[in-house]
């Protein structure tokens, strides 16, 4: 009928490939049906994609204190040229995002989880390798941040939707992704510290091969987790890069898109970037000590990933997010005013309460969403594209704010994180002006 040819899913047997021929072999390939997971099978299925995270966080972070430099080099050494450059690269993978998101959370929630995590892995593999084979081509650098990062989130939705379709949407999601958050954080930890000692070109080839291993550990580990009753007919509407303002069509969804859109300003992959400029300039930091600060706060996503859960487990969702914001809050406040390394240590030891501030956010999110006739993948791409909306701006407006503050006789050069500690204050005021916990069924 016309309708199967849409949801190709809909009459397929457990055990049958998902996809038939006119769909093309790739996906068919890769996105075969299985059958119901047993909860023995589900603890698999959730270890298996936490430590994709894992490997994943490593080859990302692994060129976080060697690309920077690599652009200051082919900028004649001038950070205020390089920030721009660094800005304009990453409002590139902002806007990118902003279109191809949708499309692949949208297809995810159609087709399978699994087919689009292994598209952004082979993309990456292919840059990140091309980067170690010629890393002073400012073209290629360009393009390479541009396109990876914004296929860091086209993997991590279909990735979290997979997290979501084997524990729901309750608190054993809100464990599992602070668990997935751990893992996250280990290589978060250790990708800076092998970059940094690597350098260069071969930060960037061994960021590709850590790319390709995390494609061969889905491939082989992981199976796809959406059922067919889950699967979603496909909607072309669904893959616009305003897609995000069906999240806003209930005031509970609403509300929270709003506090996740807040709290994003002080995402550590939205801020790296001045960091290494602040960094550099107050405290005179250079690649290597860029590494071992990077590693610090991996080091402290480790630790908030237990400290989320132990919060969670005595103070329920709502007050562990009150009391991540808070601190995350207060440690922008010390890094904004950090002038030596211990100070920064202090910054960053704060930081190991509130890195997942979003995380019971987002799950209440995905139950008022999904009970609201949204995907899971869907969510979580509307959810990606707004925060992408938001980074297409903050890499530029960050560094006009340090611009200023470090200008003309100004020296405020804390004030995009005091900014931002603002803006973690104003998530919570509207976090708490609705109550998630209401049934979805009824908001």
């Amino acid at each position: 009928s016309g309708s199967s040819s849409l949801h190709p899913h809909r009459h397929c047997p457990v055990g049958v490939w998902s996809l038939g021929a006119s769909h093309g072999g790739f996906l068919m390939a890769l996105s075969k049906v299985e059958a119901p997971l047993t909860d023995e099978a589900k603890d698999d299925v959730e270890r298996s994609i936490v430590i994709a995270q894992g490997i994943f966080a490593t080859a990302v972070t692994m060129v976080i204190p060697t690309r920077a430099p690599l652009v200051l080099i082919m900028k004649s050494g001038d950070p205020a040229a390089t920030a721009q450059v660094m800005g304009l690269m990453s409002s590139g993978a902002a806007l990118l995002e902003l279109f191809v998101n949708p499309v692949f959370g949208r297809l995810s929630d159609t087709y399978g989880r699994k087919p689009f995590m292994l598209i952004p892995m082979a993309l990456d593999t292919i840059l990140h390798g091309a980067v170690g084979l010629r890393p002073n081509l400012m073209p290629l650098m360009f393009v390479d941040r541009v396109v990876s990062g914004s296929m860091t989130y086209c993997f991590l939705s279909p990735l979290n939707a997979a997290l979501a379709d084997v524990r729901g949407t309750g608190a054993m999601l809100t464990q599992a992704t602070a668990r997935a958050q751990m893992y996250y954080g280990i290589g978060a930890c250790v990708g800076p510290l092998i970059g940094a000692k690597l350098g260069g070109r071969k930060s960037f080839a061994v960021s590709a091969a850590l790319f390709a291993a995390t494609y061969i550990w889905i491939s082989q580990k992981l199976p796809e987790t959406l059922t067919d009753e889950r699967r979603k007919t496909f909607d072309i509407a669904a893959c616009s890069p305003l897609r995000f303002l069906r999240l806003f069509r209930q005031k509970m969804t609403g509300t929270l898109a709003v506090t996740i859109g807040l709290q994003s300003f002080g995402d550590y992959l939205n801020i790296y970037d001045i960091n290494f400029l602040y960094l550099k300039t107050m405290l005179g930091y250079g690649a290597e000590q860029v590494g071992h600060f990077a590693s610090m706060v991996g080091v402290s996503q480790i630790i908030n990933g237990q400290m989320m859960k132990t919060m969670s487990a005595m103070a329920g969702r709502k007050g562990a997010t009150a009391i991540s914001n808070a601190m995350y809050a207060a440690a922008l406040v010390a890094l904004g005013t950090a002038r030596n390394t211990a100070q920064v240590g202090f910054a960053v030891l704060l930081m190991a309460f509130g890195h997942l501030r979003a995380g019971a956010v987002t799950n209440y999110l995905q139950d008022h969403g999904q009970a609201a006739g949204m995907g899971a993948a869907e969510i979580e791409a509307a959810k990606s594209n707004l925060t992408a909306v938001l980074k297409v701006f903050m890499p530029i407006l960050y560094g006009k704010i340090f611009a200023w503050a470090t200008s003309n006789g100004r020296n405020i050069p804390g004030l995009p994180y005091f900014l931002i500690a603002g803006l973690m204050g104003v998530a919570q005021l509207t976090f708490s002006s609705v109550d998630p916990d209401k049934s979805s069924k009824s908001a």
